[in-house]
């Protein structure tokens, strides 16, 4: 039985290769769309579920705003809750408001805006829906399973600006 994703839901991504990583619901934008992190422990397919929580403190590989078609499809499974880290490293984005030359810096919600200086409009991304496969290919590249693309570069955690950096 499939379920919509909630956040602190712990679920696997299998590999292709009797493996699975371990992911985690840690946020939410909108009704529909979720903040999904890739930890860095892949383990073997028939331990994964037992011991999936163990990757939560294994180091963040990929986080990326998407949606729950692999979880409807039954292709990924929730297999646990747990707490969401608190220093999970939420992005803030940038938003044009009624003109191209007024720009908000935006947190990861939506909920939280101000006027975004010169510097931050340049420095942060546009908010960006990530269709899940794309989170599913990119942990195989980490892998060595399939080659790097540039389309996977805006999932690493170095490529986030935090919306807890933005907002005091």
């Amino acid at each position: 039985m499939t379920r919509t994703p909630k956040v602190g839901d712990v679920f696997l991504v299998p590999t292709g290769d009797s493996r699975a990583g371990v992911g985690q619901v840690i946020g939410a934008y909108g009704k529909h769309a979720k903040y999904l992190a890739i930890f860095s422990l892949v383990l073997p397919l028939d331990q994964a579920a037992a011991r999936a929580t163990e990757a939560l403190t294994s180091g963040l590989l990929l986080l990326g705003l998407s949606l729950d078609a692999k979880f409807h499809a039954g292709y990924w499974t929730v297999v646990d809750h747990a707490p969401v880290h608190p220093d999970m490293p939420l992005p803030a984005y940038k938003e044009a408001v009624t003109t191209h030359d007024h720009i908000d810096v935006v947190d990861h919600s939506g909920l939280r805006r101000r006027r975004a200086t010169r510097a931050e409009a340049d420095l942060l991304p546009n908010r960006k829906v990530v269709a899940p496969v794309r989170l599913e290919r990119a942990l195989r590249v980490s892998l060595g399973l399939e080659p790097w693309l540039t389309a996977f570069d805006d999932l690493t955690p170095g490529s986030i600006v935090p919306s807890a950096a933005m907002f005091d």
